[in-house]
């Protein structure tokens, strides 16, 4: 969200694996004390831009999955420019996917 906000975008697709923080988002839910600071950050954040929430199941988004935790995991960058620029283990879920 915050490098989106960075490049300015207007229309923002916002995806979790999480239904909670998803109805949290969007007000459908009280926020939790212990993360109401970071969750009233986002709030604050996607106020005023055309963000669509979804909801999507972990399992239908192990891609994504794969690749945040390589970019948790990896000190430096990491560049994919193509199918074959992925490492066995992703090459692997998209193919799954098809």
């Amino acid at each position: 969200m915050q490098y989106c906000l960075t490049q300015s975008f207007e229309k923002i697709i916002l995806e979790t694996n999480s239904l909670t923080l998803k109805n949290i988002l969007t007000k459908q839910w009280k926020t939790p004390w212990e993360q109401a600071e970071k969750i009233e950050e986002i709030q604050k954040a996607i106020t005023g831009k055309q963000v669509k929430m979804k909801h999507i199941f972990r399992e239908a988004n192990s891609l994504a999955d794969y690749l945040a935790n390589i970019g948790i995991e990896q000190v430096e960058t990491v560049k994919a420019q193509s199918f074959y620029n992925l490492s066995s283990r992703g090459r692997r879920i998209i193919n799954v996917d098809k």
